[in-house]
């Protein structure tokens, strides 16, 4: 399967007002074990951890360890940015820590209009409408 192929596959398992699938779950550990150097699919693997069952074979921390290899792998990844600032918010509850993250988010997607080369880092269109993790702090 190739990156796009396993980025449509679990768009088309994304949830929809529930939690996230053990099986996407599984799909995006697959995913970025395939493609370890692909910032977007840690991202959304991330996103999956978070939006996991309290039975998810992943701790909540690990999403916010998904993030940040993402950022490592790209540091203009304006969505791995604007994700830790998301945990930060939601998660750890502390929106000051927040601040910067989306800060920079922010900052690299305005550079990214200004450089029209620069290619857009996207993820599934329904990622931006579910934000609150499901499950609770971290365990």
């Amino acid at each position: 399967m190739t990156e796009k192929q396993y980025i449509n596959r679990i768009k088309g398992m994304w949830p929809r007002d529930c939690d996230a699938s053990l099986e996407s779950i599984a799909l995006a550990d697959k995913a970025v074990s395939a493609f370890s150097r692909s910032p977007h699919l840690w991202c959304i693997r991330g996103d999956l951890i978070q939006l996991g069952p309290k039975e998810c074979p992943h701790p909540l921390d690990e999403a916010l360890a998904s993030y940040r290899r993402a950022v490592e792998l790209d540091a203009q990844c304006a969505d791995a940015w604007e994700s830790i600032g998301h945990y930060h918010d939601s998660v750890l509850d502390d929106e000051s820590a927040a601040v910067p993250f989306f800060a920079e988010a922010h900052r690299l997607r305005g550079q990214q209009r200004a450089e029209p080369s620069a290619p857009p880092n996207r993820r599934p269109a329904s990622h931006a409408a579910i934000r609150t993790p499901r499950r609770g702090g971290g365990r």
